[in-house]
């Protein structure tokens, strides 16, 4: 069922042949596709953590300047790069490491600032991000979608940054939502107690609050679960129309079969005897599944 637009995505703005192909790898081929690209996860930027008051153990997200940077190999393991950057905020500093990833240091330079997500682990005697992700805060106008909200983080295509897709993203909701005709009845959302399609995709993706997306997440979850259920019932309506063979199931056979079995049968094993029964009587196909007990 097309819901928005088949469009191919290589014809956005900023997008183009290459990053189209990227695109593909991961499944999104068209302006669909992109806005059901959903976010595998969120960082609450509306509170940072500060460095003083890490926790071992913890998942923190933090927003601190880059003060050094060194690249080494390790003394234990030939070959094994390690990079290392040293961060800071007005409480403290604390080192971020990456292992075999030494094109990462041409990244970093000291003064820029940037925001880093991850495992906070104690190293002799000093705290430290072991691979934390890392995103650099700049001045490109669209703090808006970086800074001060609950921020998407989404699984990337090659060749592609957090703010790049988010800004993609954010252009295509603005610009097609106002558009957008929701093919859920307004009872049946109403009923559900769901948000419609065009507030839902919004929230999705730029939520605004973790309330609202977990009110999005529930209104399209219904959706999914609804258009793969409509072609079975649609199946199921069908063989329906066809004239099935109704058998004769009160006969000797079964009741000497039941008998023969060398336990009791449970009220539920009654029970399901007693649809199947039902089901076979009646001059139509029959559509169950039978589901046994452990170890049965």
């Amino acid at each position: 069922m097309k819901l928005i637009s088949d469009r191919a995505i290589q014809y956005l703005k900023g997008v183009g042949p290459k990053r189209a192909k990227a695109f593909a790898k991961a499944g999104v081929n068209t302006i669909e596709d992109l806005l059901y690209f959903f976010p595998r996860r969120y960082e609450d930027r509306t509170k940072f953590s500060l460095i003083s008051k890490l926790v071992p153990g913890s998942v923190q997200t933090i927003k601190a300047s880059i003060l050094a940077r060194a690249s080494r190999h390790s003394l234990r393991r030939w070959g094994f790069n390690i990079t290392e950057v040293t961060v800071g905020d007005e409480s403290g500093k604390i080192s971020c490491v990456w292992f075999n990833q030494p094109y990462l240091e041409q990244y970093f330079k000291v003064g820029s600032s940037l925001i880093l997500y991850g495992k906070v682990e104690e190293y002799s005697g000093k705290l430290q991000l072991n691979s934390p992700e890392f995103e650099f805060v700049s001045d490109e106008g669209d703090e808006s979608l970086n800074i001060g909200r609950i921020v998407p983080v989404y699984s990337l295509p090659q060749a592609t940054t957090q703010r790049y897709l988010r800004r993609l993203i954010k252009n295509l909701l603005d610009e097609y939502l106002p558009k957008l005709r929701d093919f859920l009845p307004f009872d049946i959302r109403s009923r559900n107690n769901l948000l419609n399609l065009a507030k839902s995709l919004l929230n999705i993706h730029f939520p605004e609050s973790k309330e609202s997306q977990a009110m999005a997440l529930k209104r399209l979850s219904f959706e999914e679960f609804l258009l793969f259920q409509i072609p079975l019932a649609l199946r199921k309506s069908r063989k329906r129309q066809h004239q099935g063979i109704a058998h004769k199931i009160d006969g000797e056979f079964t009741q000497q079969f039941i008998r023969s079995l060398p336990f009791i049968l449970t009220k539920a094993q009654l029970d399901a005897i007693d649809e199947i029964k039902s089901d076979m009587a009646r001059p139509v196909a029959m559509q169950r599944l039978l589901q046994g007990d452990v170890g049965c």
